[in-house]
């Protein structure tokens, strides 16, 4: 696994996944940042893991959960991948978990990525999103909160990953820029919106209201057509 299984994956995944176009709204400037997309269920991370121009530079924020053969099992049952009122959920959730986590763990490992821990551990998450950061690399987050099956909350996120900002400002003396990715497949396109930063002379918690309407603008907010008008 690692590297080697990661790129001959990567061709392979693009054959059974909607061909979206990537489309910078602003020239990418080089610098580190944070990249946000809709989950768009598993289309997201699999665009932004096989076809998102930086995804080498790119790791993934990949909850642990299901980087483990042990706590995949859990992990699928909790997180919607079924109709949990349909005739055959009983069966999916019996099935279904133990399939997963024989082929998800290696697959998702092989993936660059940050392990995302919600216990103890998360003090580690935020460490190893600094240094690759500071090493001049890019971070991948997807901050969607699953509702349901195929559903996603559409006025609120996940606001934990926004405590990175102040402190990547304060070691590097300079803000971090969020662009916010749009993962369109009615439009076929990965429409890389305009970044924007935080304020770093005001306290995270006066912002984070503001900086998660941003996101939400930026990851929902439907690409236009231009044919359409």
């Amino acid at each position: 696994m690692g590297k080697r299984f990661y790129r001959v994956a990567v061709p392979l995944v693009r054959l059974f996944i909607p061909k979206l176009k990537p489309v910078w709204e602003v020239p990418f400037d080089g610098e580190p940042c944070v990249f946000v997309a809709n989950h768009e269920r598993a289309v997201g991370p699999l665009e932004m893991a096989t076809r998102f121009p930086l995804r080498e530079e790119s790791p993934i924020w990949i909850y642990a959960a299901p980087l483990s053969r042990e706590t995949t099992p859990a992990y699928v049952r909790q997180d919607h991948w079924w109709d949990e009122n349909g005739k055959l959920a009983p069966l999916w959730n019996a099935v279904i978990p133990p399939v997963v986590s024989v082929i998800l763990p290696p697959i998702l490992r092989s993936v660059p990525h940050v392990p995302v821990y919600h216990d103890g551990r998360a003090a580690t998450t935020m460490k190893e999103s600094l240094r690759l950061l500071q090493d001049g690399k890019n971070l991948v987050i997807f901050p969607e909160i699953p509702t349901g099956f195929g559903e996603h909350d559409q006025e609120k996120i996940n606001e934990g990953w926004l405590m990175i900002l102040p402190m990547y400002a304060r070691r590097a003396g300079k803000p971090l820029k969020v662009w916010p990715v749009r993962l369109d497949t009615e439009a076929g396109e990965m429409r890389i919106r305009a970044p924007f930063t935080m304020d770093p002379e005001r306290p995270l918690k006066e912002q984070t209201e503001e900086l998660s309407r941003k996101v939400l603008q930026g990851i929902f907010a439907p690409v236009r057509n231009p044919e359409k008008g």
